[in-house]
């Protein structure tokens, strides 16, 4: 124990007195996620440019239209008399999306033409979201419309009182906040890769000539390695914990499990990076290329999560690559305590994470321990 605490005690001093070091843990994390709050802090788009393709100009193109315009997630930017003209403004990033009435809607000299939504998949989110909101607005429209005339072709008349009702209930989420949604994957993702290269540094130095000689001859390799990390973890885990407040307390988001075992799993995440920028120095006896291989290991974290894109169906290799990523885990656990899941999953995630400082960071303490047995 006092060689740890010895140690990191030197830790912090060495930081302190160094000034790209204490940035690394303190001017930055504060403003990354300081730009992270402001880019997220609208919670979702709103006013999403809209263009309309109006073929028809009757009563229910009308009442199409004013809906969407009162919608507060569309902002109609244009009346264009064509599709080729609607397509061009969205490619000219004027409008992410467009909506075609058809001439006759609302009459049986419609035909089968459909009301038309196009939306923008080159920015996938805003796109999709603004297809949606017109989706609702449109079928809303039609709905009401058919109900008081009966007329709307393509629909039976019926009586709506006889339809089965259909009720949605959003879990985990049910704001539909992007910025709860991308602020709890990108905040830790960010300070995961902040701190993987902190830990590599701090290791880093430890080193003479690209070996570990002269630091493993003195004994005392595990519980040393563990307290120059220790302030490191310390340092993400007060970083995490910030933003997980900043999220829930200043913005009023809720997560249904608990906030406890979230920072408990934030610590395990930042254990186990350390553990990883420990075998990676280890193992290549190279800061630089340890670097390298820490922003690999920490940049495409967020990524192969699982967390923002499907893993399912992937390839071998991405699915293999999801499962070795520290993040992963993390993310699950994560997400799990947000929808109030059980214990089991909890203990599930963290056993994982555990393994990281086990196996990673027994390697990387085996490695360094061999320079001292070739002197």
């Amino acid at each position: 124990m006092v060689t740890l605490y010895n140690a990191c005690r030197a830790e912090w001093g060495r930081i302190i007195s160094t000034p790209v070091d204490l940035a690394l843990l303190t001017v930055m994390p504060l403003i990354l996620l300081g730009a992270m709050a402001a880019m997220l802090s609208a919670g979702s788009p709103h006013h999403l440019p809209t263009v309309i393709v109006d073929r028809d100009g009757g009563v229910l193109a009308r009442r199409i239209v004013r809906a969407i315009d009162a919608s507060p997630g569309l902002r109609i930017v244009g009346r264009v008399p064509d599709v080729a003209a609607a397509v061009t403004m969205m490619r000219r990033e004027q409008a992410v999306a467009a909506v075609v009435i058809p001439r006759g809607v609302g009459t049986r000299n419609a035909g089968r033409a459909p009301v038309e939504i196009f939306h923008q998949a080159a920015f996938l989110s805003t796109g999709a979201l603004a297809a949606t909101n017109l989706r609702v607005a449109v079928a809303a429209t039609l709905a009401q419309y058919g109900a008081s005339t009966h007329g709307l072709a393509g629909l039976a008349a019926v009586d709506p009182a006889l339809l089965p009702g259909v009720q949605v209930t959003v879990l985990g989420n049910p704001s539909l906040s992007l910025e709860w949604y991308l602020g709890l994957l990108l905040g830790p993702g960010v300070l995961h890769l902040l701190i993987a290269v902190a830990c590599v540094g701090s290791i880093g130095v430890l080193m003479n000539d690209g070996s570990f000689a002269a630091f493993a001859v003195r004994g005392g390799v595990a519980a040393t390695l563990a307290g120059r990390l220790s302030p490191h973890v310390i340092a993400g885990t007060f970083w995490g914990v910030a933003w997980l407040l900043w999220l829930t307390l200043a913005q009023g988001y809720r997560a249904d499990g608990s906030l406890l075992l979230i920072v408990a799993g934030q610590a395990l995440l930042f254990v186990a990076t350390a553990a990883v920028a420990l075998l990676l120095v280890a193992a290549t006896r190279s800061i630089a290329t340890a670097l390298s291989g820490a922003v690999i290991v920490a940049g495409s974290a967020l990524a192969y999560s699982g967390a923002s894109l499907p893993i399912d169906g992937a390839g071998l290799f991405a699915r293999v690559w999801h499962q070795v990523l520290p993040l992963t885990h993390y993310m699950t656990l994560q997400m799990d305590q947000v929808l109030g899941a059980s214990a089991g999953p909890f203990l599930k995630a963290a056993g994982t994470l555990l393994l990281y400082p086990l196996v990673a960071g027994g390697l990387g303490i085996i490695l360094i321990r061999r320079d001292r047995e070739g002197r």
